[in-house]
């Protein structure tokens, strides 16, 4: 589904934006020949009537259809291509200055719903050149975009319903590069001295309306595919099979999103802000990775009618993710990891919770990261998911190792480690009721756990019941090793005993 998301956006940046440099000895047909395979190959289909005069070629009433799924088609609407050859060497392409799309949905029960957008591009400038085993494309315009133009359902703009919504980049410089051969790779750049989005929507019965706008300045975006001559949308898991891949980033210096709202509860305002962030994806064979990262990160809520305000922010957060995606029959790798740094609450937000200041208010941090393996029976792309949506999670394949590299966790005066290394029994689904059975070890350390149990019956958020129990619990599990350090080593062994310290628990 993301994979797809991303690549209606590559192309509605693709018409506007398409790009590239070189010396030019395609031909004007060859280099619409190439457009068309470029997205073909993506699945997309392309009409227009072809008209030569001399070198040049007019390609008018041009359309592109996409279908999303069996519900939903994207129509692009161009009107007219001219491709002719200038005396620079280049072959340069001219596309109206706005271009219209049309989002099209019908659900199991006939509703249809139709969304009208309005591609624009200004002082756009877009040339070819290159060969045949490697078209260049180089483009730049003062700004490109889309406008949400209309929104109607069954036909009709909805009488309760309203909505707007605009996309804007602004310096615009882009190139691709296109290799032909049994696969087809495509590199890309893009960066924009800006981008905004802002739009609104308005809700008449409850009422309801929101208004909001995000801005990034210095966005950066780069992408490398492989794609082989199979349709992606109709089968991705035999496009990855035959070697299709793909790797993006997106990025940029700052970001600002504001939100403001009128509510029957009264008005309510957001803004968060960011300072460098990334986002980087990959799928291949190997599955699906993402890295996220984000600096200097500001959150604020204000309710003026409740004369209140929160506000939080952070020094960093990023995380990650890598999944395998086909069925193999030998083992794959799976990995996650979070950190968050340095977060700091508002008094407002602290009050919230410990009016008292009975904790102490230290900025808090916390860090995982854990890695394992597989052997996954069936696949875990969307269309694979689909097709077995009745199976349960056990049974799309097995897990063999499991390992949390590290666990750290510092707030509110206390700090916790943990760190352990499983392996399953997948043979075995009865000792652990239905789960394989693991076997392996694990430790845990805790410093200031009294003090922290003490401030929390200082604060009466539990009964002393309560409070009573969970030092019984850690006085169980733990043993003291220095001066409010509480520490334990696990073991499930191989009969599915669980031990803490060398005591047997199960």
């Amino acid at each position: 589904m993301y994979y797809r998301f991303f690549r209606l956006i590559y192309l509605s940046c693709f018409l506007v934006f398409l790009p590239l440099l070189a010396k030019a000895e395609l031909s004007t047909r060859e280099v619409w020949d190439n457009l068309k395979k470029l997205l073909e190959t993506g699945g997309y289909q392309v009409i227009g009537q072809e008209v030569s005069v001399g070198s040049d070629l007019s390609i008018k009433n041009v359309q592109i259809f996409f279908e999303v799924d069996n519900q939903t088609n994207i129509i692009f609407d161009i009107k007219s291509m001219n491709l002719s050859r200038n005396s620079d060497g280049f072959i340069y392409v001219s596309l109206p200055e706005e271009i219209y799309v049309q989002y099209l949905n019908e659900d199991e029960f006939g509703y249809e719903t139709e969304a009208n957008i309005l591609v624009r591009a200004r002082e756009l400038e877009f040339k070819v050149s290159g060969t045949l085993s490697e078209v260049l494309y180089e483009l730049t315009a003062s700004s490109a975009g889309f406008v949400l133009v209309e929104l109607l359902n069954n036909g009709v703009p909805a009488s309760d319903f309203s909505a707007q919504m605009e996309f804007v980049l602004t310096d615009i410089n882009s190139k691709i590069t296109s290799t032909g051969g049994s696969t087809i790779e495509v590199k890309s750049l893009l960066s924009a001295s800006g981008a905004s989005i802002k739009g609104g929507v308005s809700l008449l019965s409850v009422p309801l309306e929101v208004n909001f706008q995000y801005v990034m300045d210095q966005f950066k975006s780069s992408s490398v595919s492989n794609e082989p001559k199979v349709s992606l949308d109709q089968d991705l898991e035999q496009a990855l099979a035959k070697g299709f891949s793909a790797t993006s980033n997106f990025n940029f210096d700052t970001s600002e999103m504001s939100l403001n709202a009128n509510t029957p509860g009264g008005p309510l305002s957001i803004l968060f802000a960011t300072g460098p962030s990334s986002l980087t994806t990959t799928i291949s064979q190997s599955g699906f990775s993402v890295q996220s990262d984000n600096e200097k990160s500001l959150f604020n809520l204000s309710l003026p009618s409740k004369g209140s305000d929160f506000e939080l922010d952070f020094q960093e957060f990023s995380t990650s993710l890598n999944i395998p995606l086909l069925a193999k029959s030998g083992e794959q790798d799976f990995g996650m990891s979070l950190k968050l740094s340095d977060l700091n609450f508002s008094d407002a937000v602290w009050d919230l919770f410990d009016a008292g200041n009975l904790m102490p208010n230290d900025p808090a941090s916390i860090e995982f990261s854990l890695e394992g393996s597989t052997i996954l029976d069936e696949g875990l792309t969307r269309e694979a998911i689909i097709e077995n949506q009745n199976l349960g999670p056990l049974e799309f394949g097995k897990i063999l190792r499991f390992k949390l590299k590290e666990f750290l966790l510092s707030a509110l005066g206390i700090s916790v480690e943990a760190n352990g290394n499983f392996e399953f029994d997948n043979s075995d689904l009865e000792t652990f009721q239905g789960i394989p059975r693991p076997m392996g070890t694990a430790s845990l350390q805790i410093k200031g756990s009294n003090t922290f149990i003490d401030r929390l019956e200082d604060m009466q958020v539990f009964p002393s019941e309560t409070i009573m129990g969970a030092r019984m619990m850690l006085a169980l599990i733990m043993r003291a090793s220095g001066d409010d350090i509480l520490s334990s080593e696990f073991e499930i062994d191989e009969k599915g005993k669980i031990y803490a310290n060398g005591q047997r628990l199960r």
